[in-house]
């Protein structure tokens, strides 16, 4: 019945609406048979402990599941008015559930954006319907990572419709001023002009992952982090970004997500942020790459225990998020910096974008690293990302929050910020 449901509303809305359906039932059912109490009994007992269902996760789906990922990500896009978007689907997921829409939604976009053209004037950007976000705690998954990627919508989304630019843009450059004028205070330094500004910390032990219904962030577990490193202020900028694109050492970056300089830069694959790191360490000399999965939220917790780095209760006006208080828009992420800091002095671990990290994607910590190094192995596709972002809601803005990515795959929300190694 389900089954016969599913497709009549899928073909009646044109593929518009595509229900899902999860089930711990191990057999089929039949309305037309008795069932005895002790039957009914141990099939409640069953389902109650069943981890296809767990009440209190970020979503109806385990982590491990494909087409948690691939709903996730949808989620994360429907409502998008970047054709790019639905191109990433459509690159991780070719023949997934949504492609016919995804072609769809694309030769849609590029007509309509063909048809205005010729009266759109250089700084209005496209109108973005809102797009709905799922909270963590939801049941249908909806963003990078489960209400999140991965893509999530591969939710893992996050004003009214608007036809001009972002309201974030007229504070660039005032907070651009901040980012780049200013000096680098006491504990930081940066290597060349254009290059991000470092924070160093020192090397420490801490309890990584937390005891939440999420596996993927079990068990908990003490890391050592054995040696001191240096860890992005900020996310890598736009305008850090371009620096690179501007010495042909890395690929320029999508033109509509990307209008703000001085904010993260975005719509960034793995495979992207290698180039960046390896342009960095030669320009420089320094021995850049990505943080390790230890390392990020070793310095996004900047010390503290909680769930938040602020606390073990959401607050508003820490992070950029959607339901985490203003300046908070749509169309993309605010400026870097916009928010507070945390006990270290990092901007925009939480929210803004989702920062990939080194290592490759494991359904848990079983069998991690206690030495602060990458998790990696051959032929690794799946990699980590990191934060959430403007996009998902508070749920996804704790130190312990993680999901996956594919590592050629680019998305709207996933950016990066870099680690230096210090001798």
């Amino acid at each position: 019945m389900f089954h016969r449901v599913a497709t009549r509303v899928s073909a009646v809305t044109g593929g518009e609406q595509t229900p899902w359906i999860a089930s711990s039932l191990a057999k089929n059912a039949s309305l037309s048979e008795p069932v005895s109490r002790g039957a009914s009994a141990a099939l409640i007992s069953v389902t109650s402990v069943d981890p296809i269902v767990v009440l209190h996760s970020r979503g109806i789906l385990p982590k491990d599941s494909s087409e948690q990922y691939e709903i996730t990500f949808w989620n994360s896009i429907k409502d998008s008015n970047y054709p790019s978007d639905y191109e990433a689907y459509l690159k991780a997921y070719p023949n997934g559930r949504f492609a016919t829409l995804a072609h769809a939604r694309i030769d849609r976009l590029r007509a309509a954006a063909s048809a205005s053209a010729p009266s759109a004037s250089p700084s209005v950007a496209p109108p973005v319907a809102p797009s709905p976000q799922v909270a963590r705690p939801t049941p249908p998954a909806s963003a990078a990572p489960q209400d999140h990627p991965h893509a999530a919508a591969p939710t893992p989304t996050p004003t009214p419709t608007t036809t001009t630019a972002p309201p974030a843009a007229p504070a660039a450059p005032a907070v651009a001023q901040k980012a780049t004028a200013h000096p680098p205070g006491a504990g930081e330094n940066r290597d060349c002009a254009t290059c991000p500004i470092m924070i160093a910390l020192p090397a420490g032990v801490f309890s990584m992952g937390s005891s939440t219904d999420d596996p993927s962030e079990k068990p908990v577990h003490h890391v050592a982090i054995g040696a001191p490193f240096a860890i992005g202020k900020y996310a890598v900028t736009v305008e850090q970004w371009n620096a690179c694109v501007a010495a042909n050492a890395c690929q320029k970056l999508t033109p509509e997500s990307n209008t703000n300089k001085a904010a993260p830069a975005r719509d960034l694959s793995w495979d992207d942020a290698q180039q960046y790191v390896k342009w960095l360490s030669k320009t420089t000399g320094k021995p850049y790459r990505l943080p390790t999965e230890a390392e990020w939220e070793y310095a996004d917790r900047g010390g503290t225990t909680t769930a938040y780095w602020w606390g073990d209760q959401m607050r508003k006006g820490n992070a950029n998020c959607k339901d985490c208080g203003d300046p908070w828009h749509k169309e993309g992420p605010e400026t870097a910096g916009s928010f507070a800091p945390n006990p270290v002095g990092l901007y925009d671990m939480n929210g803004s974008v989702w920062e990939w990290v080194a290592d490759c994607w494991h359904n848990s910590y079983q069998g991690a690293p206690a030495d602060g190094h990458a998790w990696d192995s051959p032929g690794c596709d799946m990699r980590v990302i990191r934060g959430g972002s403007w996009r998902e809601g508070g749920g996804y803005m704790l130190s312990a929050t993680r999901f996956k990515y594919s590592a050629s795959v680019r998305q709207s929300q996933d950016g990066f910020r870099v680690v230096k190694d210090i001798k």
